[in-house]
């Protein structure tokens, strides 16, 4: 039996640096081949746009499953009748993995997202985001301003409310953006509700870390909270964002708790 946990546990190391030397070779054939003949072969900017993300979707998607495959990890996602890809909605989920937008974006693929500065600059990733115009957040001042005005002309978005990955230990801190976003926007929001046993792609662990056991991911697509009424004052208003915010927290923290993994 110690064995075979051993083997598996170097298989997965293996696999592991496998899966993700594919995703950069991916990525370097996409940014550099693929995304840049779009600008070339596609004028029309809506057209585009649907093609990129759709075709990062489908890549995000083959990823996941190549590593289901390779047995680097397992999954279940509960919930996916509540995925409707023509409904405009923000898309709110906790943070505790690396892979966590990779997973998001495969199951919505429509969505745009708000991408870190230093991806936007990427030589090799800029084409990509241009490509499928993801949301940057080089100016945070006025992310807030974009996200609601995306949100308004009829997309979904997909947020982190903590921004980053959450510090294991230090329990979720869930910022007021994502919530002001939807409430100016007058949206409903989806809240997703994402575990990981054994910890695995953590803020505190490199992605070459592989656990004793296999990780497993927990997904829960839970049920959209309406729209909110902001009301006319700004009190009122802000009152009924920070009520907008505690709510997605506390939805997400009750799957969270009753989340079952198996010894």
């Amino acid at each position: 039996m110690r064995l075979m946990k051993s083997l598996d546990h170097a298989w997965r190391l293996l696999a592991t640096a496998l899966g993700f030397t594919v995703f950069g070779i991916g990525g370097l054939i996409m940014g550099l081949l693929i995304f840049p003949l779009m600008f070339v072969f596609i004028g029309d900017v809506e057209l585009r746009k649907f093609t990129a993300r759709r075709l990062v979707g489908r890549a995000f998607g083959a990823f996941w499953r190549m590593m289901y495959i390779l047995r680097i990890l397992d999954y279940e996602i509960k919930g996916r009748e509540r995925i409707d890809p023509g409904r405009c909605q923000l898309i709110v989920a906790n943070h505790p993995t690396l892979i966590d937008v990779v997973l998001l974006i495969s199951l919505f693929p429509r969505a745009n997202c708000v991408i870190k500065k230093a991806v936007t600059e990427n030589i090799f990733m800029r084409s990509v985001v241009r490509a499928a115009d993801y949301i940057s957040n080089s100016a945070p001042e006025e992310l807030l301003e974009s996200c609601a005005a995306y949100l308004e002309a009829g997309g979904s978005l997909i947020l982190f409310p903590e921004g980053t990955r959450s510090q294991q230990g230090q329990g979720m801190n869930f910022k007021p953006g994502a919530a002001a976003a939807a409430a100016r926007a007058g949206v409903e929001v989806l809240p997703i509700a994402i575990e990981c046993k054994p910890l695995f792609l953590s803020k505190e662990l490199p992605w070459y870390y592989v656990p004793d056991e296999r990780p497993v991911f927990k997904v829960s697509i839970l049920t959209a909270i309406p729209a909110v009424d902001q009301g006319a004052d700004l009190s009122t208003a802000r009152q009924a964002r920070h009520e907008l915010n505690s709510m997605i927290f506390r939805r997400i923290c009750d799957e969270l708790t009753s989340m079952e993994f198996s010894d």
